[in-house]
């Protein structure tokens, strides 16, 4: 197993803090929050879908939630690049993610060559810490070496962080597919268990977060 493949281990207790289990081997993909919520892999699309449609509007003034969505699309990202869990995903998809990804990155001041497993770990972190109520903790999960400026000041991006027309087109795109598999049953093989969800498991948040 990669590094890259490793990257959501950091627990991300959200609501009512629960004890981070995952099997002894890592889910190489998303993994959901919200216990009985559906397939993990698909809770995470269609909460990140939901997250930036209507031009964002759903994030306005909220650092938490839009920390843990523009998480939640780098993660994807990672996901649809890879194609290990969808194969069969339209290849136009990668290029729409990877440029809302871009997008998302400029406008919170994401360095362009950050790795994408830190980012996601740094944001899932900043998210957790504002729902506890922690800005100081928020803020030092923001490094200068992954955001510029970082701390205080990118949360405060986080909190106005504005219309993203790419990471809603692809986010909405990707969604539109993940049902045409569904309805295709076109996912790999018989689908592996990170898409429908380990027996018992409670994961760290990156699914519905509700």
């Amino acid at each position: 197993m990669t590094t890259r493949r490793m990257f959501l281990l950091a627990p991300l207790a959200l609501g009512a803090c629960e004890e981070l289990r995952t099997p002894a081997t890592l889910p190489p993909a998303i993994l959901a929050g919200a216990p009985g919520a559906g397939a993990p892999l698909r809770a995470a699309v269609f909460a990140t879908a939901a997250a930036f449609a209507n031009q964002g509007t759903a994030l306005q003034d909220r650092p938490a939630e839009t920390a843990l969505a523009i998480a939640r699309l780098e993660a994807l990202e990672l996901e649809v690049a890879d194609r290990r869990a969808w194969p069969s995903l339209s290849p136009s998809i990668g290029f729409a993610m990877r440029t809302a990804r871009d997008e998302t990155r400029a406008a919170l001041g994401v360095a362009q060559r950050a790795p994408g497993t830190e980012v996601v770990q740094a944001l899932s972190r900043t998210a957790a810490r504002l729902r506890a109520g922690d800005r100081a903790g928020a803020a030092a999960a923001l490094p200068a070496s992954l955001f510029e400026p970082g701390g205080e000041a990118t949360l405060d991006r986080l909190a106005a962080i504005g219309p993203l027309p790419a990471a809603e087109q692809a986010t909405a795109a990707l969604a539109r597919d993940v049902r045409r598999l569904d309805l295709d049953r076109g996912w790999a093989g018989a689908g592996n268990w990170w898409q429908a969800g380990a027996p018992g498991a409670i994961t760290d948040g990156l699914g519905l977060g509700e």
